[in-house]
């Protein structure tokens, strides 16, 4: 399924950030970290991780000094990253009331509330308590989008999406045809999801993740993903609602594009059929992309698998060009973050234009034959970036592709 988004041109106003290497402080905070190479993955202290091979992850210390009064308290702790992430989207796009009444919410996570959930289960079966019923309105998948309308007032359109882990950037999707379609003047759509000890050991029991300690997109002797939490939220607007309130306009989100394997449970097709249709679907829209793509910030988990299926992927979409492509991946940085993964990845895109430079792959070492792609490894590269692609590729066969061009 493609988006059409010729009639109207919607633009990246604002955008806010949660992840293990800034730990709440702010956008420019993490893509400096980002583009520094630094690593955020780090052993895990939240839960039990003994008798695993892996006892890394993303975990994210203190980010709740950064939040208003009103979230430190009865709110779930992916609420709370989700909030945090708006706060800094909505103060870089400088959108206060009455804005706020005229703007939607779009929320992309697998996991939700699954803190709180436990936090129940745990009282109510294990501690012999009553467990608290406000627990479990917190477990609901929507619970967070509904916190985030009540909080900000919001009037528009409250989504809620979980399509593995596309969710953050099909909720940007969705959210531009909100716009498109005048449901709203204005939407926050993002993803957000956290560390959980439920999905640790269904990933360990899958092997998917990393034994030696460090997360290697592409690299030949790459071993699994890391876990991580976090979240990412842009405001989406229509171009000339921007200009007549005088936005910052970073970039226009030219297309997306979406497609479904029908292959596997938990593997996407080998030779990337499904994540090539998405990349299709969304350059189909888009006058002589193909030839204009600048940079891919890949999915790259750093999976035997799936790095060979995203390289073969992009190979069949961009034929030769494809080796002219720059390309890197962040999880090397900051992890798997399951439902804000893309949309975390999709403000980098954001900010390599703004500011001319292409996060590194970091722990990058020995080239895989199979993945033969222009990687950008270990240090981040200058470049100007008119027109770059986000990937997402999740469980079930989900697959996702944004396009992002200078405005």
């Amino acid at each position: 399924m493609r988006l059409d988004l010729s009639t109207k041109e919607i633009v990246v106003t604002g955008v806010g950030v949660v992840t293990p290497l800034e730990c709440g402080k702010g956008t420019q905070d993490f893509w400096d970290k980002l583009c520094n190479g630094v690593n955020a993955i780090k052993p895990i202290h939240g839960f039990d991780v003994r008798g695993h091979k892996c006892n890394v992850g993303g975990e994210i210390v203190g980010f709740e000094s950064f939040l208003e009064d009103c979230w430190k308290k009865e709110y779930d702790r992916c609420a709370r990253l989700f909030a945090l992430a708006c706060q800094h989207a909505l103060q870089d796009a400088r959108a206060e009331q009455p804005l706020l009444q005229s703007m939607g919410v779009a929320v992309g996570t697998i996991l939700a509330g699954i803190e709180s959930g436990e936090r129940y289960m745990n009282e109510k079966f294990f501690l012999s308590k009553k467990g608290d019923p406000g627990l479990l309105r917190q477990h609901c998948l929507h619970a967070i989008a509904d916190s985030i309308k009540k909080r900000f007032s919001l009037r528009g359109p409250v989504i809620s999406i979980t399509t593995a882990c596309c969710s953050g950037a099909d909720a940007i999707r969705s959210a531009t045809a909100q716009i498109r379609n005048n449901r709203a003047a204005m939407m926050l759509a993002g993803g957000a999801d956290i560390l959980s000890e439920f999905v640790f050991r269904g990933f360990s029991a899958l092997n998917a993740l990393t034994t030696d300690g460090k997360v290697r997109p592409f690299d030949k002797r790459r071993t699994g993903l890391a876990l991580s939490e976090g979240a990412g939220v842009m405001v989406l607007e229509e171009k000339n609602h921007a200009y007549k309130r005088g936005a910052k306009i970073y970039c226009t989100l030219a297309s997306a594009g979406s497609s479904a394997d029908a292959f596997h449970m938990v593997r996407p097709h080998k030779d990337g059929e499904g994540l090539s249709r998405a990349m299709n679907n969304a350059l189909s829209n888009i006058e002589g992309t193909i030839d204009a793509v600048d940079y891919i910030c890949a999915h790259g988990t750093g999976t035997q698998y799936n790095d060979g299926m995203e390289t073969r992927a992009i190979k069949r979409v961009f034929g030769e060009k494809a080796y002219a492509i720059k390309i890197s991946s962040m999880k090397s940085m900051i992890g798997h973050m399951l439902g804000a993964a893309s949309a975390i990845e999709a403000i980098s895109c954001v900010k390599a234009m703004e500011h001319s430079m292409i996060p590194p792959t970091i722990n990058f070492e020995e080239p895989d034959p199979e993945c033969d792609l222009q990687y950008v490894v270990n240090d981040a590269v200058k470049k100007n970036i008119k027109t770059c692609m986000s990937l997402s590729a999740g469980f079930g066969g989900q697959n996702t592709a944004l396009v992002f061009r200078k405005a």
